[in-house]
């Protein structure tokens, strides 16, 4: 590209020109590379393909950005020659044109994306039907050639969409606290933003209240009292549903997972006074012993294929687990649990631990004593996430050197006080994106919960396909429900990006 850079100019300054060999061009770029010229004939005639059908489809549109496709390319190499770049072709020949291949591609993936765009807007609003009636909605649809989109079912369905079955004389629960939850948000990003109020009073009556925020949830969303009470007690497994639902155990696994995802990445990496292995083998040979005389040798003598003996030999296991506390672990405990909690919930899928929390956990409870469906679903995603969680704030807390460690030790912290104020807040900072990503794969791992049973917002969208009045229609529901789900985790990664500047996560 050098040579031809010198061979042009000095072709366009009228220097040397005799110098400059399309031929030669022609023979070190692209006839030495027969791949490349492949590559390229290829892409042009898809790009050419592209641009003919788009012509067909749509002219007007089609010319104007090959217009402005030529005039940027032949800008940008015009500044390029001349070494006379304004902002607009410099970055364009960083960005997109800095190779003939990217030109192309640029091309190409403009008029794939306003195709898909113009065919997009046409189904969705140009042939598309907005009347809740179904009857009218039918007629309007077939007067087109190619019905679009039928809104009405995602009208006529918006409060299910929402809340589901949540009782209609109660909503007035709902909107007290989404007027509870505007105000805090509201002077939160009025008082924690500004410095002058970092040790104020206002400050932490701030925080008193989001602290309070889930008690005053708990107590609008489920209420108190029985039937004729100001708060009569509601039903989760039946008044929550849709989006609520959604929230609601998103929510929850995002508050809940953080503090036990702390709490198990620090007791991983523990470095505790362990139990002395001479204790940990005279436990666990008594208890080989005691279990062999009441489990093995019963086992054995009812046993009567060789599967059924070696199963009953299964406290044989005591043996290399003692040698992995005691050469593992050395002893610790604490660390022993976490890592065990760790691997295992996350070497089994969520649906496993769902299945678990509904079918397997009721058969531990004592007879008489049941947990709502909600509560065990809400419990399995937190306890779920909590695992994930840890494993990134641990390594949070690797990237953190070990001079941190010393100066806190030098200063004569607690090991409470050295973590709360010098390690964990590095360590969390360090890993925010990774944490955020965690909090959204939670919020759409929630339409899972489907299976066992609740009915949150995509369970919602597939009952709409089944009514009478809109059977069949499912595209509409699912692209409404994907713009709630792409909003909500885009205000999340927004608001991620937003912290990290603040902490200056990433700067040097």
């Amino acid at each position: 590209m050098a040579t031809l850079y010198h061979n042009v100019r000095a072709v366009l300054r009228g220097e040397a020109a005799d110098h400059f060999s399309l031929g030669h061009y022609l023979r070190e770029h692209l006839l030495a590379r027969p791949w490349l010229l492949l590559w390229l004939l290829l892409l042009t005639y898809i790009t050419v393909r592209v641009v003919m059908s788009q012509l067909a489809d749509a002219p007007l549109t089609t010319l104007v950005v090959l217009l402005v496709w030529g005039v940027s390319v032949v800008a940008t190499a015009a500044a390029e020659l001349t070494r006379r770049h304004s902002p607009a072709t410099l970055w364009l020949s960083h960005n997109l044109y800095n190779s003939l291949t990217n030109a192309l591609l640029t091309l190409l993936l403009v008029l794939v994306l306003l195709g898909l765009g113009r065919g997009f807007f046409g189904w969705a609003v140009t042939r598309a039907s907005f009347t809740t009636d179904p009857d009218a909605a039918k007629a309007q649809l077939a007067a087109h050639e190619e019905p679009g989109a039928n809104w009405g079912a995602v009208g006529d369905n918006f409060r299910n969409l929402m809340v589901f079955r949540f009782p209609r004389e109660e909503d007035w629960r709902l909107w007290t606290l989404l007027a509870w939850l505007a105000v805090l948000a509201a002077a939160s990003g009025f008082v924690y933003g500004r410095a002058v109020f970092r040790r104020s009073p206002l400050r932490r009556g701030l925080t008193l209240l989001w602290l309070l925020t889930p008690v005053l949830s708990f107590v609008l969303l489920v209420g108190l009292g029985g039937e004729g009470s100001f708060l009569p007690r509601l039903n989760p497994d039946i008044a929550w549903g849709g989006l609520l639902l959604t929230l609601i155990i998103a929510v929850f696994g995002i508050l809940a997972s953080f503090p036990l995802g702390l709490v198990l990445a620090l007791g991983r990496r523990s470095r505790v006074q362990g139990v002395p292995a001479w204790l940990v083998w005279a436990a666990s040979l008594a208890l080989l012993a005691w279990l062999l005389v009441t489990q093995s040798l019963p086992g054995l003598r009812a046993a009567t294929t060789t599967g059924g003996r070696i199963v009953a030999l299964w406290p044989l296991l005591l043996l290399p687990a003692a040698l992995l506390i005691t050469r593992a672990f050395r002893g610790n405990l604490v660390a022993l649990l976490s890592t065990a909690y760790i691997e295992v919930i996350r070497g089994v899928p969520l649906i496993t631990i769902l299945f678990m929390s509904i079918i397997i956990f009721p058969f531990l409870l004592p007879p008489g004593m049941e947990i709502l469906g909600t509560w065990r679903v809400m419990a399995a995603v937190a306890l779920f996430s909590a695992a994930y969680l840890a494993e990134n704030v641990r390594g949070g807390l690797q990237s953190i050197p070990r001079g941190q460690y010393e100066a806190a030790d030098a200063l004569g912290l607690s090991t409470f006080a050295k973590y709360r104020i010098i390690i964990l807040p590095q360590a969390l900072r360090a890993v925010i994106p990774a944490i955020v990503g965690q909090f959204i794969a939670l919020d759409k791992d929630t339409t899972l919960v489907g299976i066992v049973a609740l009915i949150e917002l995509l369970g919602v969208a597939n009952l709409i396909s089944a009514q009478p009045d809109w059977l069949g229609v499912r595209r509409e529901p699912y692209v409404f429900i994907a713009l709630i789900y792409f909003t909500i985790n885009m205000l999340m990664a927004t608001y991620s990006r937003r912290l990290e500047r603040q902490l200056g996560v990433g700067e040097r």
